[in-house]
């Protein structure tokens, strides 16, 4: 799940010119990870016509595929396109590479990352020795642990489960709550093993997940179908999570090798993720600057970036949803 790859030669791509003359525009989103319920919204949208007029092309991500460089892949072929990845990749591709990308709205307010253990982690100066985490995902981890995280835990390329910590082998791996987490909870339940889960936030790290983006380019030139990808994205998951039976057989038409017990599990936990006192106040993928801020703060004091970036480039509230909890 590597998606921080090798911005330096995005930046040569992106600064090629985007559009070709003649070329019909395609307007693509570019998902952080293969077909599952926590990336509905765009796939329900798609198939039941909740992005309008603008005609949507939603793709899949998958290990070793970063949504930044594919946005700035199809840009450069002369599309309308979209990512969805995580709110620190976004900042660190800003201000390391100087890409213009710019956050429209946020699917989880909250982060649906755990850290499950074989033993109890009351503070961060618990987390020690071999650490399962995904490529590109180890921010949240060395901001709680904070500078010289490499003298206390070691990160091993977790991919895509989390076999080695099952047998045993790495005290500590990662998992989100709608996925990794309920195969935990599955396979501890039958080995009658007892496990430790920590949330983020309570090492003081509390971020959020999957931010929909484009870039500043897109903003001024389509302001239309980028509102129409943000309001439809979250029709999608309104649906979505009133119809979770009905969404699994839309996403099962995409990936086939789904499994229907794990994807219904899932919808709990997004549902929490979602539904919140907030977004029924302020509707599905508003954005929070206080909370861009503090996460902004969090990077620097852990040594994730130089300076502190001015955070504000880094989101648009100009493109509500519209959207809110039924």
């Amino acid at each position: 799940m590597n998606r921080f790859l090798s911005f330096f030669v995005l930046l040569e791509i992106f600064t090629l010119p985007c559009y070709a003359i003649g070329q019909e525009k395609e307007t693509i989103v570019h998902e952080a990870w293969s077909v599952h319920m926590e990336s509905a919204g765009g796939w329900v949208a798609m198939d039941k016509g909740f992005y309008g007029k603008v005609k949507v092309k939603e793709v899949q991500g998958g290990p070793g595929i970063s949504p930044i460089q594919e946005v700035v892949a199809a840009m450069k072929t002369g599309n309308i396109a979209f990512g969805n990845d995580y709110p620190e990749n976004l900042i660190r591709a800003r201000e390391k590479e100087g890409i213009d990308l710019v956050a429209l709205s946020v699917d989880f307010q909250t982060s649906a990352m755990r850290i499950i253990s074989w033993r109890p982690i009351k503070s961060a100066k618990d987390i020690k020795g071999d650490f399962g985490i995904w490529t590109g995902y180890d921010a949240k981890a060395k901001c709680a642990v904070g500078k010289g995280w490499e003298k206390q835990f070691t990160i091993q390329n977790q991919g895509a489960d989390i076999k080695p910590w099952l047998a045993g082998t790495w005290p500590m791996a990662s998992a989100m709550t709608y996925n990794e987490l309920i195969t935990a909870q599955r396979e501890m339940k039958k080995m009658g093993k007892p496990f430790y889960t920590v949330d983020y936030k309570d090492l003081g790290i509390d971020w959020m997940d999957n931010v929909l983006f484009t870039t500043g380019e897109i903003l001024k030139k389509y302001p239309d179908v980028v509102q129409a990808v943000v309001t439809g994205r979250y029709k999608g998951f309104q649906w979505a999570l009133e119809n979770p039976r009905e969404t699994f057989d839309i996403l099962a038409k995409i990936n086939d090798g789904l499994n229907l017990a794990h994807e219904m599990d899932a919808v709990g936990p997004i549902k929490a993720l979602m539904i919140t006192p907030d977004s029924r106040k302020n509707g599905f993928g508003y954005i929070l600057p206080k909370k861009w801020d503090n996460m902004a703060k969090d990077m620097f004091r852990g040594g994730l970036l130089e300076k502190m970036p001015d955070v504000k480039k880094s989101y648009t509230e100009k493109f509500p949803s519209g959207v809110f909890p039924k």
